[in-house]
């Protein structure tokens, strides 16, 4: 998912805005301020403080959305140049059984299941992280160390409070990550900012442009723009 970070050297405070962009047969204004609102909240809930320049500065999460027809998210798609732009289909299933963005870390298009339970499950906030650049961690096993970052993928190991079945063993069927635990962690929102360079008016450009859309099962649609 691409965004723009926008730094206000007088509040001290630097702003991810995206904006998400909803088609698909499961498209709908409810699912959609959902699926926004889950976003928002879970990065904002560490109330992380990044290192700019040798400042200090406020991290605030901006993300609005909008529902839009094929037709107009063509249109859309085939002039793109912004960096908040960010075109997500929306269906029951894809042909990989998963939610997912597109082609590489930081890709701009995505094709989400709500068999997934976007809005109540964390999946929107963890593919939101994969658009912001963020990978799966090298650790998997996250015994004794409380709920994992939100980019911990399904089949992590956990504390057993933290499971599908809190009854079974680690790594057993059951004995792994029930995603709703995952949480966003500071150090997360940190590594977003690794390395990012902002131009002289105070703005970043996060991730990158393939603007491609999907079919209905989530293979990429090849429109000629």
């Amino acid at each position: 998912m691409a965004a723009l970070a926008i730094r206000n050297e007088r509040s001290k405070i630097v702003t991810i805005s995206a904006k998400l962009i909803f088609y698909g047969t499961q498209a709908t204004e409810d699912l959609a301020k959902k699926i926004a609102a889950e976003i928002r909240d879970m990065y904002h809930e560490p109330q992380a403080c990044v290192n700019i320049e040798g400042e200090a500065y406020d991290v605030n999460i901006r993300i609005d959305y909008e529902v839009v027809s094929f037709e107009e998210v063509i249109q859309l798609a085939i002039k793109n140049a912004n960096f908040r732009y960010n075109f997500i289909r929306l269906e029951v299933q894809n042909h990989v059984t998963r939610s997912f963005m597109g082609f590489g870390l930081g890709d701009n298009v995505g094709h989400w299941i709500t068999s997934d339970n976007l809005g109540d499950s964390t999946t929107a906030a963890h593919e939101f992280g994969h658009a912001l650049g963020l990978d799966h961690p090298e650790r998997y096993d996250f015994r004794g160390l409380g709920n994992p970052g939100i980019m911990a993928p399904r089949g992590t190991i956990v504390d057993a409070h933290l499971q599908w079945n809190p009854a079974v063993g680690a790594g057993e069927y059951g004995g792994t990550l029930k995603p709703f635990h995952r949480r966003v962690q500071a150090y997360e929102i940190e590594a977003i900012f690794k390395d990012l360079k902002f131009d002289p008016n105070g703005y970043a450009e996060i991730g990158h442009l393939s603007n491609v859309l999907f079919t209905e099962n989530g293979d990429p649609l090849n429109i000629i723009f």
